[in-house]
């Protein structure tokens, strides 16, 4: 997911991209994904890019070329973004959560398990810097190479829960998103970087990297239990056919879904049941069935934990 240009350019988006709507400081892509996926991006300053990223998808894009000498942070707000990296380990930006990269642990391809995703990226080109953006930042300052060296981002992804010095920050920046205009944003985005000084490596979290493989095994049987709804099913059993230790695959699988698979798989069958209740085709004994409960009662009750009303009642205010 790299931007780093405001002028199009399909190398950096994809052939598949288009350009929505273009002007002197911002530029709207479709990047050209199935479902929808919409980059806003905003030039600071001769090299640094602000970027507002609005996916739903579940295609799997990989990232385009980039320049050698790149800084980029990136704030998840909702969905999770998945990372594979060159060497084919795979890490997770869970919602809530901030990433600084350097062009080291920028990522070959990138995906969404949620199926959605909504986050700003900040992209500093430091080849693209100008001797006026280097002035400015020398008079606040900030020292990219302190920032560099400091969080470690030649040897790791570094990734932390967002302290509440930044939460106010990166929701400033979602805020003014049409409402504000590009000033306003050079100001936060100098700000952000400002507060990036303070941070150090022990204020990061240890990101787990997982094996492609063992990602993709997990992938296999979540994409089995939600075509599998009305039966019973032993992960033991299902984590053994893909070769994956049992408590392997519930690290694992809490890493991409943000939730065990229990609780994934009930939210993801309650949201199902909110959508077919909506659709008032199915009687509400017929759907409990479909979704595996032996009968209406335990899945009113099941429906409630999530939604916080009953079945019956759903459908009446739907």
């Amino acid at each position: 997911m790299i931007m780093g240009r405001t002028d199009f350019n399909p190398e950096w988006y994809g052939a598949q991209a288009k350009v929505l709507t273009s002007n002197e400081d911002q530029m709207v892509v479709d990047y050209g994904c199935n479902g929808r996926g919409i980059v806003k991006s905003y030039k600071l300053f001769d090299g640094i890019q602000l970027c507002f990223l609005d996916f739903e998808t579940d295609e799997s894009m990989k990232a385009q070329k980039f320049n050698p000498d790149i800084i980029q942070v990136t704030h998840c707000q909702t969905g999770r973004y998945e990372c594979e990296f060159t060497n084919h380990t795979v890490a997770y930006l869970p919602k809530g959560y901030f990433s600084i990269a350097a062009t080291a642990y920028l990522p070959a391809s990138f995906s969404f398990p949620l199926g959605k995703y909504y986050g700003v990226s900040l992209v500093i080109d430091r080849q693209a810097l100008s001797e006026e953006t280097r002035r400015i930042m020398q008079t606040i300052p900030i020292n990219l190479d302190k920032i560099g060296a400091t969080l470690g981002l030649e040897t790791r992804w570094y990734v932390s829960d967002t302290p509440p010095q930044l939460q106010h920050l990166f929701l400033e920046l979602y805020t003014a998103v049409e409402a504000e205009t590009t000033g306003y944003f050079k100001i936060k985005a100098l700000e952000l970087l400002y507060h990036m000084e303070q941070l150090t490596q022990i204020s990061g979290c240890d990101s787990k990297y997982f094996d492609k493989k063992q990602i993709q095994a997990t992938k296999v049987i979540r994409e089995y239990l939600i075509s599998h709804l009305d039966e019973k099913v032993s992960l033991e059993q299902l984590a053994k056919e893909v070769h994956l230790n049992l408590s392997v695959f519930h690290l694992i699988f809490s890493h991409i879904y943000g939730d065990t698979p229990y609780a994934y798989l009930k939210k993801y069958k309650m949201n199902l049941a909110a959508q077919w209740l909506s659709e008032n085709k199915m009687k509400i004994g017929d759907i409990a069935l479909e979704l595996g409960y032996s009968n209406a009662s335990k899945f009113a009750k099941a429906f409630q934990s999530v939604y916080g009303i009953l079945p019956k009642d759903y459908r009446k205010n739907s």
